[in-house]
């Protein structure tokens, strides 16, 4: 089989979720502040479908990848497992948000994911697999903590905008936090701090393969 190296366009995608993942956090939060959950949901059911969008092609990329095995060896291990679980997260996240549903179990399989890609990020720097081993590493560390930090971000989410708009709480009741909650907002902080420092590795990596692959196609 030809050699097809679509690294570019993955890191890129990355880079738009870890970007979009960002600012609908953002964004959210302040309508939540603002507005209270009735907005705040207006506004996640806004962000599911570009998130949707990109969860489809990163899926089908990486069952692409999975299928085909384009890359010399192991490299379709590390670029493709991880990348094809991301699109069935994006995916069943955007159809619980748009279907009303609690997010939080999407979030455990994040997490997971998340956990998996940092030992797969770890495992390929020791092994010397890339030409930029700690960029890389970074990298997946940065994008496996975003992963693992969407659990309490969506148990969050199911506390302040789902549960509300499901059981119709007063605004009143929802602004009292105990500890848990409180965590769970520190761990929402950290969820936009790791998916800023993905979003900056992603493009700075995926803008550096971009050149020589204009050269010089593979």
């Amino acid at each position: 089989m030809a050699f097809v190296d679509p690294l570019a366009l993955q890191l890129f995608t990355l880079a738009f979720v870890a970007t979009l993942l960002f600012y609908s956090g953002a964004v959210g939060y302040l309508n939540y502040r603002r507005h209270g959950h009735h907005k705040t949901y207006e506004h996640l059911r806004g962000a599911a479908i570009p998130l949707a969008g990109l969860g489809v092609i990163v899926f089908a990329i990486g069952i692409w990848g999975e299928l085909t095995w384009p890359l010399p060896g192991s490299y379709n291990i590390l670029f493709y497992d991880p990348y094809s679980l991301l699109g069935i997260i994006l995916v069943a996240f955007a159809v619980s948000v748009l279907l009303r549903l609690r997010t939080q179990y999407v979030g455990v399989l994040a997490g997971v994911t998340g956990a998996l890609s940092i030992y797969y990020g770890v495992s390929a720097y020791g092994l010397g697999m890339t030409a930029e081993p700690i960029a890389m590493l970074f990298l997946y560390i940065a994008l496996g903590g975003t992963a693992v930090l969407t659990f309490p971000v969506t148990v969050y989410i199911d506390r302040m905008v789902v549960v509300p708009e499901l059981e119709n709480l007063p605004d009143v009741e929802r602004k009292t936090l105990t500890l848990p909650w409180k965590l769970a907002y520190g761990g929402f902080l950290l969820f936009l701090l790791f998916a800023v420092a993905s979003a900056i590795l992603a493009l700075a990596i995926g803008g550096g393969a971009l050149g020589s692959h204009l050269a010089s196609a593979p």
